[in-house]
């Protein structure tokens, strides 16, 4: 008689049948989609380039930016006007998510938002002048990831705005994200109007400055720190982030609290922080934007350094091909809505910047570490640890920085490479929040990435490739 020692755990892949039916048996199974090499002849161009060399020097550069990416420590030092820090930011320039778009290609609430802040720059008295002025090229629109910023959401950031700061205490580089205004504001949701005027006066004038004072005393926070808990306490630091929240406020309060800071306006900065979990979230965009940072312009390197959404196009970035962007149609997010009022029909097509967080092994890819968040889309600790595992195949390495319990203390997969998504078929899923058409998140969910910007991409890396031979 045989014996069998230990537990049997099956990774399916391609059709659901076979999994399904070892389920059924009470076998613990991974399930991972598969399609065939979508560019045969591409992929054999590239294979003559690696056999020829190329891959030894792919190989090198992509376990420097791995090692970059994992030393990154970032640290949340302050709150600081966008025109202080943002490197290539004019007085009349608007920055918003998503790669650069025509004006008159942008969804209507990516439009008011750019309106709405040049209003609030008070360029403009009336929107119909604000109108004008963009559409005479006065008011300069750029994309925010061309700034190392993170615009999440529709991602308005404007000169006289605030942003958080994280930097990398090794190299100093720095990753710039709007702060949470709450449900209603200009830079995430793009609305604007007297009572959103009022709230971002008081954080530009209070609390920005008092707790750039408490960060800059007390030495700042270490966020790749708060990240890694927060993953092992339920969080895919994407869409959710509750308990990051809560130990950003461990964090944050002793700090207020001991910076010597007016009581009133102590207590104020306070309530902000503990009015929403979601405050971290932006503190983690910014602290991803640094580690993304950290491959670009690495020589042969096959690694995505930015992925962004505006309603229209999705676009990459790939280490060695330079600033050069890469698009694609947004995906739809499939996913939960708020209320029986919204729907498919009312909401735009991905939108926002926060899928840094996925380059770095958030979101999508530690979908493991935050079970609660597949409910959405019906599934469970089973589909979360199947898609985390799916993504590690298309990444370069692992986040040994961020262990998952469910993915028996291994990390996630970190650095999307364009040779692997090309060649298993595997795109992206990433997690994110379902804005309306209107401004404003009407849900949450994940949406599965095109296939069609990375074959461009890895064909300029292959034809590169072939220049320099």
């Amino acid at each position: 008689m045989s014996q069998i020692i230990g537990k049997i755990s099956a990774i399916n892949l391609g059709t659901t049948n076979f999994a399904e039916g070892l389920r059924q048996q009470g076998v613990h199974t991974s399930q991972i989609s598969w399609k065939p090499p979508v560019d045969a002849a591409l992929l054999r161009r590239l294979k003559k380039l690696e056999d020829n060399g190329l891959l030894e020097k792919i190989e090198a550069a992509n376990e420097l930016a791995l090692s970059r990416m994992l030393d990154c420590e970032p640290y949340f030092i302050g709150i600081r006007r966008v025109l202080d820090v943002v490197p290539g930011m004019k007085p009349n320039m608007v920055l918003h998510s998503g790669p650069p778009i025509e004006w008159n290609e942008m969804v209507p609430a990516q439009q008011n938002g750019v309106i709405g802040a040049v209003l609030h720059e008070k360029l403009a008295k009336t929107g119909e002048e604000a109108r004008g002025m963009i559409e005479a090229g006065e008011i300069l629109v750029e994309s925010a990831n061309d700034h190392y910023c993170v615009g999440a959401g529709i991602g308005i950031i404007s000169p006289s705005m605030v942003i958080n700061v994280s930097r990398d205490r090794k190299t100093g580089l720095e990753g710039y994200c709007i702060p949470f205004e709450g449900r209603v504001g200009l830079g995430v949701w793009g609305v604007y109007n007297e009572e959103v005027e009022k709230n971002l006066q008081y954080i530009e004038n209070e609390f920005a400055p008092a707790v750039t004072a408490a960060l800059e005393k007390f030495g700042g926070i270490n966020v790749r720190s708060i990240i890694a808990k927060g993953l092992q306490m339920g969080d895919d630091m994407h869409t959710r982030q509750t308990a990051g929240g809560l130990l950003l406020v461990n964090d944050i309060v002793p700090m207020m609290l001991g910076a010597g800071i007016d009581s009133e306006i102590t207590m104020r900065c306070i309530e902000q922080f503990t009015a929403t979990e979601r405050w971290f979230h932006p503190v983690c965009l910014s602290a991803s934007m640094a580690i993304a940072r950290c491959p670009m312009g690495i020589p042969h390197c096959t690694i995505v350094t930015n992925s962004v959404q505006n309603g229209v196009k999705t676009a990459i970035k790939v280490a060695g091909l330079g600033d050069k962007w890469y698009y694609a149609d947004a995906p739809t997010l499939n996913g939960s809505y708020f209320s029986s009022e919204w729907g498919p029909e009312t909401a735009i097509p991905y939108i926002g910047d926060s899928t840094v967080s996925e380059l770095c092994g958030s979101g999508g890819f530690s979908a493991a570490a935050s079970p609660v968040v597949l409910l959405l889309r019906n599934g469970g600790y089973r589909e979360a640890i199947a898609q985390s595992e799916e993504m590690k195949l298309i990444c370069a390495g692992i986040n040994r920085n961020y262990p998952i319990p469910l993915l028996g203390f291994t990390g996630p997969g970190l650095g999307i490479d364009i040779r692997k998504v090309v060649r298993s078929g595997i795109t992206p899923i990433m997690h994110g929040g379902i804005i309306s058409r209107q401004g404003g998140q009407i849900g949450a969910g994940a949406a599965r990435f095109p296939m069609g910007h990375y074959v461009d991409a890895l064909r300029d890396f292959a034809a590169k490739g072939e220049a320099e031979n």
